[in-house]
């Protein structure tokens, strides 16, 4: 049995008969010639590329290691923010007893 190399157009074409025409998914694959299961597979490729493209497009790649790099750098400030403190009030206290 020979398999059929479907062009895109193709499957868009009945992707989106499926979607949204008033005919059902076995009269549209009948039509078309291919299969129930195949024609399912495309639709939810299809839904799942859309999927991906209306998500958040501000997360690119390599944010996230800067996020995490920046999330770092925060957590050094605040650490060096606490010994500063710290060391002024031990210089505080040994200040006030050399009266």
């Amino acid at each position: 049995m020979n398999r059929k190399n479907w062009a895109l157009e193709e499957k868009l074409h009945i992707v989106l008969a499926m979607l949204k025409s008033t005919e059902t998914v076995t009269e549209i694959c009948r039509r078309h010639q291919v299969s129930a299961t195949q024609a399912y597979r495309w639709r939810d490729q299809f839904l799942e590329g859309g999927k991906k493209a209306l998500s958040d497009g501000r997360m690119k790649q390599g944010r996230n290691a800067l996020a995490e790099e920046n999330r770092k750098l925060k957590e050094l400030v605040g650490s060096q923010a606490l010994i500063i403190e710290a060391q002024k009030s031990i210089r505080i206290i040994n200040n006030s007893g050399e009266t």
